[in-house]
């Protein structure tokens, strides 16, 4: 009985923590989801979304996606993931999307998001920011060609999409009112999608699976000239975020203990690939695919990697100094 006594309190008292931190972030989350949200929501009704849909048709073209996913895209580049997941809710009432579509869309989000924020963390690490910026975006539209093409050419998820905590009726066409009740129920449901992704983290934390994960992928930074005294710090940016990863960097960098190519090794890999976690997670619950923003991301960015990372180490110092390298 007393063990009962005391394990109540225990699970209690863990409820309570997941509950706060699920709270905490979902605050940080509509502070930039509903912005814009409303954003969209007035572009719609004025036609600003058709006129801005113009500006990324060429982009969103090359891609297979229609012109107005541009928003989203542009959206996640300038504010970050979760600004770009209420752009896509925003679109979807008057944009047919399917599955393969919307994890192309997501996928390329993944890879160039939160420029201004994250490219600024990484300059202060010590890469040039116009290189590391060009790697995202050029890196973002790639992977979105490729995987565009290989969903083409294999036929595969051309089923519509749908995410499930998302109203049914939420259309085009409703009023003020029925969208602003719509996108209250929406967020609601977005609370316990983020309760659910918090616990999912701690249960993979408590079972040491990001641990795990960190001693497989390890060998793999080897191929890209990676040396294993920056192997550590660089695993924490693909696995838990670039913030993360950067903010250790830069730390690193200024203590002297990291040689300046893998400075610039390590922030090009997790420029590509970041946030294995929690992002790829949110992005799931948005109808992505885990085979094109978990498993095709990945793989892309250990190729890409692979090749660039001949030619950094090849690069004589003066125009490696010059062109990929600024020390703070």
């Amino acid at each position: 009985m007393s063990r009962m006594t005391s394990f109540m309190p225990s699970v209690l008292k863990s409820a309570l923590a997941l509950t706060k931190d699920a709270a905490s972030l979902y605050g940080e989350l509509l502070k930039a989801m509903v912005p814009v949200m409303i954003a969209v929501r007035i572009g719609i009704e004025f036609g600003l979304i058709d006129q801005l849909a113009v500006v990324f048709e060429p982009v969103m073209a090359l891609v297979g996606l229609p012109a107005s996913a541009g928003i989203v895209f542009a959206t996640g580049m300038l504010v970050n993931n979760y600004g770009a997941g209420a752009a896509l809710v925003g679109i979807l009432p008057f944009t047919e999307l399917t599955v393969a579509q919307v994890t192309v869309l997501l996928s390329m989000v993944l890879i160039a998001h939160a420029l201004p924020v994250e490219q600024t963390i990484s300059r202060k690490a010590g890469i040039s920011f116009v290189f590391s910026s060009l790697l995202r975006f050029l890196g973002a539209l790639l992977y979105g060609l490729i995987l565009n093409a290989v969903y083409s050419w294999g036929d595969w998820l051309q089923t519509p999409v749908s995410i499930a905590w998302l109203p049914g009726d939420n259309g085009a066409d409703t009023g003020w009112m029925d969208w602003a009740t719509n996108s209250a129920v929406s967020l609601f449901w977005l609370f316990w999608v983020i309760l659910g992704l918090v616990i999912l983290l701690k249960i993979f934390e408590a079972l040491k699976i990001t641990d795990l994960l960190a001693r497989l992928l390890s060998p793999v930074l080897g191929l890209m000239g990676i040396s294993k005294s920056a192997t550590p710090i660089t695993m924490v940016g693909v696995l838990l975020g670039l913030a993360y990863g950067g903010g250790l960097i830069i730390k690193e960098a200024r203590a002297g203990t990291l040689s300046p190519r893998d400075i610039v090794l390590s922030l090009c890999f997790m420029a590509l690939c970041h946030s294995l976690i929690e992002d790829t997670l949110f992005m799931i619950a948005l109808g992505g695919d885990v085979t094109g923003v978990l498993i095709g991301r990945f793989i892309f960015a250990v190729v890409v990697m692979i090749g660039l990372s001949r030619l950094i180490l090849a690069l004589p110092d003066p125009h490696f100094h010059k062109f990929l390298y600024r020390p703070a």
